[in-house]
């Protein structure tokens, strides 16, 4: 029979098992219709399927297995994919059913073997079409299920999927390599290979498979071996030799590119990628004649105040410029000689020349005299006074030592005192300028806390007044004295008198505290002045009089105001006895019309309390 050649890539559908989720039924299938009656082959069936998400379109080719197209070789496709099952729908050129039967149906994909069966019948239509026949349809197509990348000269075992298989060299099928769904060349380049598949005798056009053959590709650097010493290295140079390993003489692969301390010789260099595949290069590492560089002398700079200050300086000759010099064992190097800020102890000093030729030579600079804090005494202070004290022992240094505590001037003794609360910074100097330095805290402390001092003014003429202490956030025993009198535990004192009194508390430290206390004199209630007087001359209340317990006071300042606060009456420093008038309601011999008139009122008792009045009174006729 003949079925049309396909063209380009159509035919070709790779699939492998890394496909979405969404099936893909795109591509060239191959196969039969059978009749649904008595099971015998109708027609040779192609379908050329192309898919853009759901929907399918495409053509169909139907050939006689007995020669020629019984029928129109071709029709146009139409259908949709849902899920695994696949409905078409035939149709020609112009999207009619004129001119031919043409079919419609529905198949079930398959994604392990790659098959579309199902079933189909006729279109049928009042002018070409009208026998109502159906049958079955068994499609097949060719999909790639392994890889196609495979290391050089290893089985490449490639899988696909399709019936009656041919693997060709090339697209005109003249070379047959293979027949079978496996196929497992070894190949050592990259090749296409033409994969065919064949039903009732059809065989399909050929589809090409590209077997991609990979190997690591790299190269690499040699340094050969002088001053003899085994110091010959390989370095491996590759590009995105990511997660590589290599050997060297079938050694273990390390993930290390760098390969050191080689002696002469030839190695086989081997280098593994990711997935497996490994190429070899020869290597050939020659040793050189090389003189190592001479050291001729050292000079050292010893460190000052045990510090790292000490310097070292290498002259060296000889060897193959430049030369670059190291000081810890080689770890690293630089292209000066001098080594500074070093603290006292053996070095290994390294020189190196541009043929990795080395000579070294021990040098050791003296640890300087350390001074250093032996111990530190902290007395704390006591009653909460500014008499901590902290002293320093030191060891070491050159004496002599001095000493400086928070920045002060440097003194030759080792103990501060009168030192409140606090932390402080210890600093020790030697005669050479080395120093060091401490922190230390003098405990703080606290002397007797008594509570609020509440006093009782003293009534005027009377010894009556009080101090009491209330108990305060002292957990201590307190003691207690008053102008100088013995220390009682009870904190309240009765019976005084008006003044001021020295109060001292003591606790179970002998830490003491003074307070100055003031009892007042309370004579406000003592001293009376009327409300009103009326000046008549009936010998009744004819005067301001003022009347009190004591026999006179003293005063300083008596001053009245009419109803607009002009000065009516004033009046100094007068003594004056109970029961004598302050006015007689006169100014200038003249009496004052009646009214209210406001006074202000300043005297001195007999203890001395000063006290002030402000009132009215009332002036009647």
């Amino acid at each position: 029979m003949g079925i049309r050649n396909c063209t380009g890539l159509l035919c070709l559908l790779f699939f492998s098992y890394s496909l979405s989720s969404a099936q893909n039924v795109a591509g060239l299938w191959l196969g039969a219709t059978y009749s649904s009656t008595t099971g015998k082959l109708l027609y040779d069936y192609t379908m050329m399927l192309t898919q853009t998400g759901n929907r399918l379109t495409g053509n169909t080719q139907t050939a006689s297995s007995a020669g020629p197209f019984s029928r129109q070789a071709t029709a146009i496709l139409s259908g949709q994919l849902n899920g695994s099952t696949v409905a078409f729908t035939e149709s020609n050129q112009d999207g009619s059913l004129n001119g031919n039967c043409y079919w419609r149906g529905t198949m079930t994909y398959n994604p392990v073997d790659e098959s579309l069966i199902g079933t189909f019948e006729n279109i049928v239509n009042g002018n070409y079409c009208s026998t109502a026949a159906n049958g079955n349809v068994e499609l097949y197509r060719i999909a790639l299920k392994s890889g196609t990348t495979f290391c050089r000269n290893t089985p490449a075992r490639l899988t696909v999927t399709g019936k009656n298989i041919r693997w060709y060299s090339s697209e005109a099928k003249t070379n047959l390599l293979a027949t079978g769904n496996t196929y497992t060349p070894r190949l050592n380049e990259t090749t296409t290979l033409y994969i065919t598949q064949t039903l009732n005798q059809a065989e399909s056009p050929a589809v090409p498979i590209t077997v991609t053959i990979t190997e690591p590709i790299f190269k690499f650097a040699i340094t050969n071996a002088g001053c003899n010493k085994n110091n010959g290295a390989i370095q491996v140079i590759a590009s995105n030799a990511i997660n590589w390993q290599y050997s060297v003489n079938a050694g273990a692969f390390q993930s290390s590119a760098s390969f050191t301390s080689l002696s002469p010789g030839s190695y086989t260099v081997v280098a593994k990628d990711t997935a497996g595949c490994q190429a070899a290069h020869t290597a050939i590492i020659t040793a050189t004649a090389d003189a190592a560089p001479t050291i001729r002398g050292v000079q050292t700079t010893p460190p000052g105040c045990a510090s790292a200050t000490g310097e070292v300086s290498v002259v060296a000759v000889g060897g193959s410029g430049p030369l670059t010099y190291s000081i810890d064992n080689g770890g690293t190097f630089q292209s000066s000689p001098v080594f500074s800020k070093l603290a006292g102890g053996g070095y290994t000093v390294r020189v190196r020349d541009a043929n990795g030729c080395e000579v070294d030579k021990a040098v050791t600079l003296p640890i300087g005299n350390t001074l250093d804090v032996n111990s530190l005494i902290s007395v704390p202070t006591t009653c909460g006074q500014a008499n901590g004290q902290v002293s320093i022992t030191t060891s070491g240094g050159r004496k002599p030592v001095l000493y400086s505590i928070d920045n002060r001037p440097f003194q030759a003794t080792a103990l501060f005192t009168n030192l409140p609360a606090g932390t402080y910074s210890l600093l020790a100097k030697d005669s050479v300028g080395c120093t060091v330095s401490q922190s230390v805290t003098v405990a703080a402390s606290t002397g007797p806390q008594p509570g609020a001092i509440q006093t009782t003014a003293s009534t005027c003429g009377e010894q009556n007044g009080a101090i009491r202490i209330a108990p305060g956030a002292s957990t201590a025993n307190l003691m207690f004295s008053l102008d100088g009198q013995p220390f009682q535990k009870n904190s309240d004192f009765n019976g005084l008198k008006a003044g001021t009194y020295s109060l001292i508390v003591r606790d179970d430290n002998s830490c003491v505290i003074s307070r100055s206390i003031q009892i007042v004199l309370d004579c406000a209630s003592v001293l009376h002045l009327p409300t009103a007087f009326s000046p008549n001359h009936d010998s009744m209340n004819d005067a301001l009089t003022v009347y009190f317990s004591f026999p006179s006071i003293t005063v300083t300042t008596f001053i009245v105001y009419d109803r607009w606060g002009t000065v009516l009456y004033n009046r100094a420093n007068f003594a004056i006895s109970s029961g004598e008038p302050l006015w007689d309601g006169q100014l200038n011999g003249q009496a004052v019309p009646a009214g209210m008139y406001a006074y202000r009122l300043d005297c001195q008792f007999p203890d001395g309390t000063p006290m002030t009045y402000r009132q009215s009174v009332a002036l009647l006729y």
